[in-house]
């Protein structure tokens, strides 16, 4: 009998390698993980900051710190890719190096790291105009040209290039989506070739009805893909056991972003799914008919904002932070209603002090309470 169950094993096994399946798909989740990303470039890059940042995560009772390393101005590393980002000085950038500290000081605090790199956001259309996406904007930003193959290389080894030199723990992928249409001669010429149509009528079609223009939906998705795939391949030579997740609205239908988180954890391209849910009521029903249409729907982890802020934000005021009632049975809830999932939440800036006592006291009492008979750690990195 064992010897038919190791044979039925391997030819699992096997047959989901030729598929590109991952095996690993039930456990690699994000299961009793409390994440909080931290967008402040210029505040956790600098050593007695993100020394207090960290003593301040680790008694919230989180055990994941998830510093965005690359906000598309640049990176946060000493890189052979790309310069550093444009916001930091010489004290940073010729003194030591940022990210490898902090995950030395948050390693000595038991914290897990997952570096934060949003794709395709581009900071303005200054920079690195050699793989820019003309003519697409957010607000006051651009984005990169996610059909272009030199921009999926050079964001690949920017990845690979943190996780090989670096002791992380995983990465979060943001920004995994085109931000827009692609106008250059090049894809012109590309979608010519493979649809046999004209990118820029089927362009003026799909503004009115995306639905008219399935070649233009599976162009878009297909480029995007192709950038996750990229990443995720090249990731899991290097280092197997990182944890891949990716933000995104996988409840939604936008056809132009190309974003399709649920092929990607299906197939084991990612992890985990992050899907953001920022609004001071769950939608439970989204997030129930995404698991649905997952193999393992415990790779589903909601992502909630402890900020008020955007459609949210009464008139006339600036974003400011939730209360800590609402953060703590906010999260409590999640964890009832589907456990095993963990929580990220978006983001470090707005974590007040009175969110840390309701999570102390709350949700994480019991992690708080093991992670105590822990002696404190002992600050010792250059």
């Amino acid at each position: 009998m064992k010897v038919i169950l190791v044979i039925v094993y391997i030819v699992t096994l096997g047959i989901s390698l030729l598929l590109g399946v991952n095996v690993n798909a039930e456990t690699a989740t994000f299961a009793n993980k409390r994440a909080i990303l931290d967008g402040d470039i210029g505040l956790w890059t600098n050593k007695e900051e993100i020394d207090r940042r960290l003593q301040r995560i680790k008694e919230a009772g989180f055990n994941v710190y998830m510093p965005a390393v690359w906000y598309g101005r640049g990176t946060t590393w000493p890189s052979r890719y790309a310069p550093w980002d444009f916001t930091l000085g010489p004290k940073v950038t010729q003194a030591y190096d940022p990210l490898r500290y902090a995950i030395a000081k948050a390693h000595e605090f038991g914290l897990e790291v997952h570096p934060w790199f949003t794709l395709v956001f581009r900071w303005n259309e200054i920079f690195m105009p050699e793989y820019g996406l003309d003519g697409v904007t957010e607000g006051p930003h651009a984005a990169f040209d996610v059909h272009n193959p030199s921009f999926r290389e050079f964001m690949t080894n920017m990845v690979v290039e943190v996780v090989t030199n670096y002791d992380i723990d995983g990465i979060n992928l943001d920004f995994g989506r085109a931000m827009g249409l692609c106008q250059s001669s090049a894809c012109q010429q590309e979608y010519r070739a493979v649809y046999n149509r004209n990118l820029t009528i089927d362009s003026l079609t799909f503004k009115i009805n995306p639905s008219q223009v399935p070649t233009l939906i599976e162009y878009q998705e297909k480029a995007v893909t192709a950038l996750i795939k990229s990443i995720s391949d090249s990731v899991k030579k290097s280092k197997r056991t990182i944890l891949i997740s990716a933000d995104g609205h996988p409840e939604l239908t936008r056809y132009e972003q190309g974003q399709n988180s649920l092929d990607w954890v299906n197939r084991g391209l990612i992890d985990v799914i992050l899907m953001m849910d920022y609004h001071p009521t769950i939608n439970v029903k989204a997030t129930d008919a995404v698991r649905s249409q997952m193999t393992n729907p415990k790779a589903l982890t909601l992502l909630i904002s402890n900020m008020v802020y955007g459609a949210d934000l009464p008139p006339n005021q600036k974003p400011f932070a939730r209360s800590g009632q609402w953060l703590a049975d906010t999260i409590a809830t999640i964890s009832a209603r589907w456990p095993d999932t963990g929580i990220a939440i978006y983001f470090y800036k707005y974590l007040s002090d009175e969110q840390m006592a309701a999570l102390r006291t709350g949700p994480f009492r019991a992690e708080r309470k093991q992670a105590a008979r822990i002696d404190p750690p002992i600050l010792t990195v250059k």
